[in-house]
């Protein structure tokens, strides 16, 4: 299905990615055309620019520890790395990530999950949809590689 430069196909209905999410366990809100995930503690998101967003993802892929990602909308861009619990995460680990510009979002916070739209369009996911529960990269994994990236890039 082809679909206008910067415009993400609506693969799915809010129903059944509601009842999707539902079945793996997440607390899911239905706000107007949102959905949004609660974490809580089994999921947790490192949200990230895209630029480096796409390095960590890369980083853990190869070391088979990749996980879901939700682009969210608009420039310059934003991902959301989902991962487990970041809920016990040592209060280094989050200084570590928020001077690398990535921002912890654990225990309460609502993000927003495919096919939801915001003030900047759609909000999707990086490639297919997931069809079954995905693997959520520990938190800690998420850590290192936004760590190893970075300091590959000399940004310590």
């Amino acid at each position: 299905m082809n679909s206008p430069k910067g415009v993400l196909p609506q693969l799915d209905t809010f129903s059944s990615a509601l009842e999707r999410y539902s079945d793996w366990g997440w607390l899911v809100l239905r706000s107007e055309n949102r959905l949004l995930l609660t974490t809580d503690h089994a999921v947790s998101a490192v949200e990230l620019a895209a630029g480096i967003g796409g390095e960590v993802q890369h980083y853990l892929s190869v070391r088979m520890l990749g996980g879901p990602v939700v682009v969210l909308p608009g420039a310059p861009g934003r991902w959301l790395i989902l991962t487990s619990s970041a809920d016990e995460a040592s209060q280094v680990n989050l200084i570590r990530l928020r001077a690398r510009g990535a921002l912890t979002h654990r225990l309460g916070t609502l993000v927003p999950l495919p096919p939801s739209r915001i003030d900047r369009g759609g909000v999707g996911w990086l490639g297919d949809v997931p069809a079954e529960k995905p693997f959520l990269p520990p938190f800690s994994a998420v850590v290192a590689a936004l760590r190893a990236v970075t300091e590959t890039a000399g940004l310590r």
